[in-house]
């Protein structure tokens, strides 16, 4: 059967992949049992934060209804998969104790920005700081083919994810020429791809944090086992991906052109849920499919809609908390 993308061009021999470090933020919804609506006091996650016992890496985030993990940097995907079930439990024990239950899902109801999504930082301790625009670039379009297909469809929305339409943090990518060529900026920013180079100016003292490219592309996973796509799916492709792959070549060769194709792609992405990437020329699904087969990753066939219609489950907040112990977080 034919691949959906000649692979030999975008990644590596499997006896020459690059080591990658990973890291994940999950962003999960605070839902106020009492008042039943989403959590709104900033106080009160600040003072559970602070009764003791809890990780550090149980972090408050900017919105008062959303609760962070941060895991620890691994080259391994299943010790990361392990740590972050372990803090989620952690921090539902403790917060179920004040009748706010913690549920991963990327929102419950629609007024507002109530958006819940899941960052993953990815880092090479091996290469050069310059190389890591072009990787980027690379892992883009598959990041973009991944978060099409696991994108959630939630709260009766049948619509793309909401997140990727409306969320303050995220957008369309932005990429100048200038940026592009000479891939050595000390901050280059985009709403999906974030770049934070090392800052060296020859004291290690002054030393920033080392290199990551983070992506912001996904919204919370209200499965475990899409979780685990994710992770591992990212992971492998980005310890693949070339520095010299078709992304860069097109946008050195014609960088408006490509540059369109990979705007088009993600608005195709958000406004339905199997779009044709302008990128491979082909269904996100059979990309995804194709490229789990390639770096040994098992897919998930199943969504996370199809999943609660087969066990009966509402798109609110009972439904959810069923899928936390159904769908593998508790």
């Amino acid at each position: 059967m034919p691949r959906s993308v000649n692979f030999d061009d975008w990644f590596l021999p499997d006896n020459k992949q690059n080591e990658v470090y990973a890291g994940v933020e999950l962003e999960l919804l605070l839902f106020d049992a009492i008042n039943k609506e989403p959590l709104q006091s900033e106080s009160k996650v600040e003072q559970i934060l602070h009764e003791g016992d809890i990780p550090y890496n149980i972090y408050k985030d900017f919105y008062p209804h959303q609760l962070e993990i941060r895991t620890s940097p691994s080259n391994n995907p299943s010790k990361i998969l392990k740590e972050t079930l372990e803090l989620y439990k952690i921090a539902s024990e403790k917060f179920s104790k004040h009748k706010i239950y913690i549920i991963p899902a990327p929102a419950i109801c629609t007024d507002g920005f109530m958006y819940c999504g899941m960052h993953i930082h990815l880092s090479y301790p091996e290469c050069k700081r310059n190389s890591y625009f072009k990787k980027a670039m690379g892992i883009y379009p598959f990041a973009l083919s991944l978060a099409d297909h696991t994108k959630n469809i939630e709260s009766g929305h049948y619509d793309n994810s909401l997140r990727m339409k409306e969320s303050p943090h995220i957008g369309l990518p932005y990429l100048k020429s200038d940026d592009f060529f000479q891939g050595n900026e000390e901050s280059l920013k985009y709403k999906d791809v974030i770049f934070s180079p090392r800052v060296d100016d020859g004291n290690r003292s002054h030393m920033g944090k080392p290199s990551t490219i983070e992506f912001r592309l996904f919204d919370t996973p209200s499965l475990v086992s899409h979780y685990e796509l994710i992770l591992k799916y990212m992971m492998g492709v980005a310890s693949r991906i070339k520095d010299k792959n078709p992304i860069v070549k097109d946008l050195t060769d014609s960088y408006q052109q490509t540059r369109n194709s990979l705007i088009n792609t993600r608005d195709y992405v958000v406004r339905q849920r199997y779009a044709v990437n302008k990128i491979f020329m082909m269904l996100n699904s059979d990309v995804c499919e194709d490229v789990c087969d390639h770096i040994g990753v098992k897919f998930p066939r199943e969504t996370q809609f199809e999943f609660r219609e087969k066990k009966k489950y509402s798109a609110d907040v009972n439904g959810f908390i069923s899928m936390a112990i159904e769908g593998g977080w508790l």
